[in-house]
């Protein structure tokens, strides 16, 4: 057989794949690649929720974290063995004037679970409020006192216990007036510590800074001002915190352990106030898509119980505070 007959007698050794094999890879292709990405999705969904829930639980760990520290050291005055005499009736939240304020201090904490102090018109209604006063942890030296705020000097010098002078042996008074009390060696030139004045309150706000309707525990500042019963200076602390709730832990023989327990004390109970029951929302940032919200039910206390028609997850958290420093005055 001559070669060419061997050339062009035989079938080539190489072909190409026919359209019903092409159609096929590319139909297992698409089969792989809708897999992958359904996997991808999910999983990308997943994170998400994961995300939103530590997220949501985060923030609420936070906020209780915050209420903790600032009930428990509600009441703190220095060195202060006692506080007001006769017994208030209130703590005052929104009044501006200091001589109020002096005459007010055994009331460590004052809350409303319904209802708002009026000088806080933001507040949600419906949700808890909470009023705290103390001093400061802190030292100020006398060369930073400001004008516009109040500041409380406890005397450590025996003789200033027995002086006449009306406002000793403690002071609470603006940053313009005169701390000359003394030390415990009662050397004029041994000035006693000098501690800004704290009242603040903690309360609930629809929207954050930012607006857009996302419900905020927030602190409002009050300071002596004009402007400060109307105006205090509001700063957001944890978003997605949508509800407050508080029951008091009352002492009734002074003893410091509390006897009674109750969401509404009356006016004559404020100064008995040991510790407080906290009870909060946390509510997820962002919905998530299919979840329904109306088939669970929260209960904070004795409050009725709450349902929401949305698609948020949320948790309760609850915890109980004492006040160390109105229990230890009446421990000793």
């Amino acid at each position: 057989m001559s070669p060419r007959v061997q050339e062009f007698g035989h079938p080539s050794a190489e072909s190409g794949i026919s359209l019903i094999e092409l159609m096929i890879a590319m139909t297992l292709g698409l089969l792989v690649i809708g897999a992958m990405t359904t996997v991808f999705i999910n999983n990308s969904q997943a994170r998400r929720e994961l995300d939103k829930a530590a997220q949501q639980l985060e923030n609420g760990r936070y906020a209780i974290q915050i209420l903790r520290d600032e009930i428990s050291m509600a009441g703190y005055y220095d060195a202060m063995a006692s506080v007001a005499s006769p017994p208030s009736t209130t703590a005052s939240p929104c009044s501006t004037d200091v001589t109020v304020w002096k005459s007010s201090m055994d009331v460590a904490t004052e809350g409303v679970n319904s209802g708002n102090f009026p000088c806080l018109t933001t507040a949600q209604a419906g949700t808890g409020m909470m009023f705290v006063q103390r001093a400061s942890t802190a030292i100020t030296a006398p060369a930073s006192l400001k004008a516009n705020l109040a500041y409380l000097q406890v005397s450590l010098c025996g003789d200033e216990y027995v002086s006449a002078v009306a406002d000793k042996p403690f002071r609470v008074k603006l940053g313009t007036d005169p701390f000359d009390l003394q030390k415990i060696d009662c050397n004029a030139a041994n000035r006693a510590p000098i501690r800004q004045y704290v009242r603040r309150a903690f309360f609930i706000d629809r929207n954050n800074i930012a607006g857009d309707g996302i419900p905020t525990l927030k602190r409002a500042d009050f300071r002596p001002e004009a402007l400060s019963a109307t105006n205090p200076d509001v700063q957001a602390l944890v978003e997605g915190i949508e509800d407050l709730h508080f029951e008091y832990a009352i002492d009734t023989n002074g003893d410091g352990t509390p006897e009674v327990f109750s969401e509404a004390p009356a006016a004559n109970q404020l100064v008995n106030i040991v510790g407080v029951r906290v009870w909060l929302v946390a509510r997820a940032i962002d919905a998530t898509p299919g979840y329904d919200a109306s088939t669970k039910t929260f209960q904070l206390g004795s409050k009725a119980a709450i349902t929401f028609n949305d698609s948020f997850k949320r948790h309760v958290f609850s915890t109980y505070i004492e006040l160390i420093h109105p229990v230890g005055r009446r421990s000793k």
